[in-house]
């Protein structure tokens, strides 16, 4: 596969080989503060020890102490006794890695604002930079902008100094006053707000702002959004790739390539720095392809299962289905029906497209006659349900309302339906009336159901096509609900490295021994039926710590079991992170499979279908690289550049796995199903999932 790949990153070097900065011990207004263990040692000698210090960089004060050092490390050099050389940095003979970054960070905010551009106060770890966006909003309500985080780092990807352009987001600003909008919009509301060009959080207005509101602008937020009742904004199925690319090529031409920026940070001359081919890799050659029925495989989970099934049936002897509706949408319900029965010639229908017998029982059909608030009547009806021990019962609720529009309480709706249709031993799936009856192109939403309704009856509809290995896979997932107040609610799952899902429990925030406790009950489960478990992976939705890790370890001790634990921390990079582009093609989104060395035991992956330029179709998205940081108690196991690659090749197969739709996912299911069920959570009305649910894909 040829592909020329770039960063979105810029190369630069520092403006002088030597510094004098000014410190204090004291806060200050306009100071940065920087941590104790980064300073030089004459000034924790100068004002005594303490956690924080705080500097002006490079302008003189009055009182504080300046210092003066080189920006590069002086090294020396020690010969081995096996007669290697290695290099150490002097100590204190440069400053310190962490204090330059932040000094190139208020080079670069300084500039951004002596140009007038809004720069949000904080430039720490990196610089945000609003400029007005190209499109205008067609309301009339707000200013658009075009947000940019400008990250200062170190050697991360070169040898050099780096400069990291992110594009993130189009943010609005209203033109309306916060004196103007104070009927519409509650003060609890507000978050950043702008004044004269400079941006405040609403509850530390300064006194002097707060005595002239009519000149202070709210920006949108979230709450903002609840308390005008807006809908959701659709979201942009573009290629954000070339979006990304082009907002960033446009801030590195009207910004970034001039003479005056250029005096400030030295950029190359090159533009965006070439992702070298020793960073670069790949993984297993066939990992994108799954096992369908009889053996078969295919890339493509629509083509796998029309040409050769499911790989297994579900095992439940009978099955009946049965619909929730309203009168209005009997249309919707028919439809539904006939292309389940296989009477429409796109789709074959549930009995030859996942091989299982569809019978609607009209005896058990809840009807509802309040569109708006159908739950009473919903609930009176689960009530009245006469069902039998031996069926295995999927309830379809023909939806009044779409979840991407509905309020909060018509969304209660739907997660009290699937809270209490599992009480009831019942599956579910919920499809919107509208969509049913608008959608030109049903069989995909036909598609996807059937899969889905497949895996909640414990059907196979693929598995991935890798021999089974002795190991534990467990994904651990989060969603921060904003609603709620809980910051957290995670959930744990379990698989083979097949992809065979197992069990999941869920947890609150910080409770890390409830946590392993799960993790230590899977394994055991696991060593109950094969005791000769080879390694646990962890696939974790951020950088597990120490005091996370350190229960996982004791408990596998306390099981006597000895075998090393692989952490996988796998995050999203859309708005926040590197990313690279393909500039050998038009897509600009490099092959599927593509892996690249971002840091130590760091990586990013593309995981997208594009296999090859003539297979690839825009219809299949353009998804942006996961991020993935490995770690394992037993260290020197990641020395085998086989077994990282194995881990990277999991990940990616995992993705793969996703039974809710025939469309592909960057993220592997261990944390996709993981934060699925963690969203559900805060809005069921019990305090854990009934019994029946934590072996079932219920919430497809």
């Amino acid at each position: 596969m040829n592909q020329n790949l770039h960063f979105n990153i810029l190369t630069f070097k520092l403006p002088a080989e030597q510094l004098t900065f000014y410190f204090n011990n004291r806060e200050e207004q306009g100071l940065v503060r920087v941590y104790y263990k980064t300073v030089p040692d004459e000034v924790v000698g100068f004002f005594g020890e303490q956690e924080h210090y705080w500097t002006s960089f490079t302008q003189e004060k009055e009182g504080f102490l300046p210092v003066t050092k080189k920006t590069a490390p002086e090294k020396t050099y020690e010969t081995k006794k096996d007669g290697t050389e290695i290099s150490r940095n002097v100590h204190n003979a440069a400053f310190t890695v962490s204090i330059l970054k932040k000094y190139c960070n208020s080079l670069v905010a300084a500039y951004f604002r002596e140009k007038g551009c809004l720069v949000m106060p904080d430039y720490i770890e990196s610089t945000e930079v609003w400029l007005p966006a190209a499109k205008k909003d067609l309301s009339g309500r707000y200013d658009l902008y075009r947000k940019f985080s400008l990250k200062v780092q170190k050697s991360v990807v070169s040898e050099g100094w780096e400069l990291m352009v992110i594009y993130k987001v189009t943010s609005k600003v209203f033109r309306k006053s916060v004196e103007e909008l104070h009927e519409e919009i509650p003060s609890r509301a507000l978050n950043w707000v702008i004044h004269e060009n400079n941006f405040y959080r609403f509850e530390d207005l300064p006194v002097s702002v707060r005595r002239n509101l009519e000149e202070v602008y709210p920006v949108w937020n979230f709450d903002i959004r609840a308390a005008l009742k807006e809908k959701t904004d659709a979201p942009d199925r573009g290629n954000k790739y070339r979006k990304f690319k082009e907002e960033i090529e446009y801030i590195w031409s009207q910004y970034l390539n001039k003479e005056e920026f250029k005096r400030i940070l030295n950029l190359s001359g090159e533009g965006f720095y070439k992702v070298p081919d020793k960073l670069i890799g790949e993984v297993r050659r066939g990992s994108n392809r799954m096992l369908f029925g009889n053996g078969e495989t295919d890339i493509s989970p629509m083509k796998g299962l029309n040409a050769h099934g499911p790989y297994d049936v579900s095992d439940a002897a009978v099955i009946e289905f049965f619909y929730i509706f309203h009168p209005d949408h009997q249309e919707a319900v028919m439809k539904l029906h006939d292309y389940f029965k296989g009477k429409h010639q796109e789709f074959k229908g549930l009995h030859k497209f996942i091989l299982t017998p569809y019978h609607p029982d009209k005896n058990l059909k809840i009807v509802f006659q309040d569109k708006e608030n159908p739950w009473p009547e919903i609930k009176e009806g689960l009530q009245n349900l006469r069902t039998e021990k031996n069926i295995r019962y999927v309830a379809i609720y023909v939806s009044p309302f779409s979840k991407e529009n509905a309020t909060p309480e018509q969304l209660k709706v739907y997660y009290h339906l699937k809270e209490e249709l599992l009480h009831r031993g019942i599956l579910s799936q919920v499809i919107d009336a509208r969509k049913t009856m608008n959608n030109a192109s049903f069989e995909y939403s036909a598609l996807n159901m059937a899969i889905a309704i497949l895996a909640k009856l414990d059907g196979i509809p693929w598995k991935l096509n890798t021999d089974l290995k002795k190991e534990l896979i467990v994904g651990v997932g989060a969603f921060r609900n904003r609603e709620s107040g809980i910051k957290y609610i995670a959930s744990a799952f379990s698989f083979d490295n097949t992809g065979q899902f197992n069990c999941f429990d869920h947890f609150y925030e910080n409770q890390t021994r409830e946590l392993a406790g799960s993790i230590m009950y899977k394994v055991k489960q696991y060593t109950s039926l094969d005791p000769t478990l080879k390694r646990l992976v962890i696939h974790f939705y951020k950088t597990m710590s120490k005091e996370e890790m350190e229960p996982i370890e004791n408990g596998l001790k306390n099981l006597g079991i000895d075998i090393p634990v692989f952490i996988v921390s796998v995050n999203k990079t859309e708005s926040a992170d590197i990313t690279a582009f393909d500039i050998a093609d038009p897509v600009l989104m490099p092959f599927s499979g593509t892996f690249i060395n971002v840091g130590y035991r760091q990586y990013i992956l593309f995981n997208n279908t594009r296999y090859a330029d003539a297979y690839f179709r825009t219809g299949d998205g353009h998804p942006f690289p996961i991020k993935l940081k490995l770690f394992c108690s037993e260290k020197h196991l990641l020395d085998d550049t086989r077994t990282t690659r194995e881990l990277i090749d999991q990940v990616y197969q995992f993705s793969r796995m996703y039974w809710k739709s025939v469309k592909q996912q960057n993220l592997p299911v261990t944390l996709k199903y993981s934060e699925m069920v963690a969203e559900m959570l805060p809005h069921f009305q019990g305090t854990t999932i009934p019994e029946f649910g934590k072996d079932k894909l219920w919430f497809l």
